[in-house]
């Protein structure tokens, strides 16, 4: 079982708060503190037992408990405490895929982008006029592509970098500040919405990528490149086939078929997804939400 790091076995006030709601073998746990308009709460959590005994990642109900081991009725209070927790749930979910962007390096894609440019200029010296510039505009097109990954690469890499910075004393056991947690909330949507605009772009630029490979493969089938120019060839070719796997598996991930409904699903995505699943938990789970409103009464 793998529970959020955040999360630990109630105690005291807290158990004592939700414990008339446990049921069976249920178990309560709680985060660590979160510090709303200098007041700290917990977020307490009763979590279900599976069929193996074995107990369930996720809250079943929760409620935002005070220093005073009150159950927090206010909407407002209980959704900015949830979104906290919710946004370690994000950063935790995540965490592979931060650290293996900041593994990578987008300047990489910078010779490259010459490669290609030289390469297209030896290929399109064989071509007649009109086959020139319309393999030209694809070239175009795919150096355009790349440039723009190389971009976006590195504005994701600077975020990454401060919302790692940023998340190390939180791992370390450091109170939830909503102060701070905002400026870390806003750090990781600014990096998942760099991240949703570069498998945009990959997809867009499929007609592009796809007719730059057939041209620098028929310029080395027919020999139009000099050794040397002929191994470059190859590792740009090499980048193209790597970036048709990448784009299948985007499109997978979105549970899509084609790369018209990818496109689709990536362009109408909820930007601010940490919000959406926060009132998604808000109306399913809250234990004083509509269907335990009348605990306080």
């Amino acid at each position: 079982m793998k529970l959020l790091w955040i999360m630990s076995p109630a105690t005291g006030i807290y158990k004592s708060a939700l414990a008339p709601f446990k049921r069976g073998l249920q178990q309560i746990y709680m985060s660590v503190d979160m510090i709303v308009d200098g007041s700290s709460y917990r977020l307490v959590g009763i979590y279900p037992m599976s069929v193996l005994l074995r107990m369930e990642t996720n809250f079943g109900q929760f409620a935002i408990v005070d220093q005073e081991g009150r159950l927090v009725s206010d909407y407002d209070l209980t959704r900015r405490c949830l979104r906290m927790y919710q946004l370690i749930v994000t950063l935790d979910n995540n965490l592979a895929f931060l650290q293996k962007n900041l593994a990578g390096d987008p300047q990489a894609f910078a010779p490259m982008i010459r490669c290609v440019e030289e390469l297209g200029k030896r290929l399109c010296a064989h071509l007649g006029q009109q086959e020139r510039e319309a393999a030209q505009v694809h070239l175009d097109g795919y150096q355009e592509y790349l440039q723009t990954a190389m971009e976006l690469g590195n504005q994701m890499n600077a975020l990454g970098r401060e919302i790692m910075q940023r998340l190390e004393p939180i791992r370390a056991g450091q109170p939830l500040k909503e102060t701070e947690i905002g400026v870390l909330d806003g750090r990781m949507l600014a990096f998942m919405e760099e991240s949703r605009k570069r498998v945009l772009v990959l997809l867009e630029s499929h007609t592009a990528r796809t007719e730059s490979r057939r041209l620098l493969k028929e310029a080395m089938d027919k020999e139009w490149f000099s050794s040397g120019e002929e191994k470059l060839a190859r590792n740009v070719v090499g980048l193209l086939d790597d970036s048709f796997r990448v784009e299948r598996i985007s499109i997978h991930e979105r549970g899509t078929q084609t790369r018209e409904q990818a496109i689709w699903t990536i362009v109408n995505e909820e930007r601010d997804f940490i919000g959406k699943h926060t009132d998604e938990l808000l109306k399913k789970k809250w234990l004083l939400g509509a269907e335990g409103a009348s605990i306080l009464a």
